[in-house]
């Protein structure tokens, strides 16, 4: 899901016209749902490979699962948000960059900062390699998962100055935009 909303923020900055009058209404709706039907195929076929002790079958499995997130997800989160970064710095002289744009940026950084290392670690350890111990990989996966209610906070109550206010007014901030 987070490779689809970077992808439609980037086409979003990059393509204005289209994407306000030419893109159709329920793109993003099925994108979402063409993402959970694809993820819950591979998490079905996986776990049934390896529920059946079909080893070298589940091994293949878990090493295409593990490829697909880093190879083709993690990729192109990278570079729709690197151009989604380029163009917000290149209008940022004539104005603010949005909010939005911010926390989609800061979310999709710390996924690839604490997120892809699990993918990149379970993949390496179809091969037998371990590079990092388990507990430095699992840590940087929990980090991953509860950072982004920071990044919402923090972001939707910096304005000018950062001051501290309540969740529910710093959550309405972001996504008032």
């Amino acid at each position: 899901l987070l490779t689809a909303i970077s992808i439609e923020r980037c086409v979003s900055i990059l393509c204005p016209l289209w994407y306000r009058c030419r893109r159709p209404q329920r793109l993003s709706a099925m994108v979402c749902a063409l993402l959970w039907v694809l993820s819950i195929t591979v998490i079905a076929m996986v776990t049934s490979l390896c529920l059946l002790h079909e080893h070298e079958h589940c091994r293949v499995a878990l090493i295409s699962m593990y490829a697909l997130n880093f190879l083709i997800f993690a990729p192109a989160m990278v570079i729709s948000n690197v151009i989604l970064f380029i163009k917000v710095l290149c209008s940022s002289k004539r104005r603010q960059p949005k909010r939005l744009y911010i926390v989609i940026f800061l979310t999709v950084l710390f996924f690839l900062i604490f997120g892809v290392p699990l993918s990149i670690w379970n993949f390496l350890q179809q091969f037998g390699y371990s590079l990092v111990p388990t507990q430095v990989v699992f840590l940087l996966a929990c980090i991953n998962s509860s950072i982004n209610p920071f990044i919402y906070f923090l972001v939707g109550s910096c304005r000018r100055r950062c001051s501290l206010v309540s969740f529910q007014v710093a959550f309405r901030r972001v996504f008032e935009e």
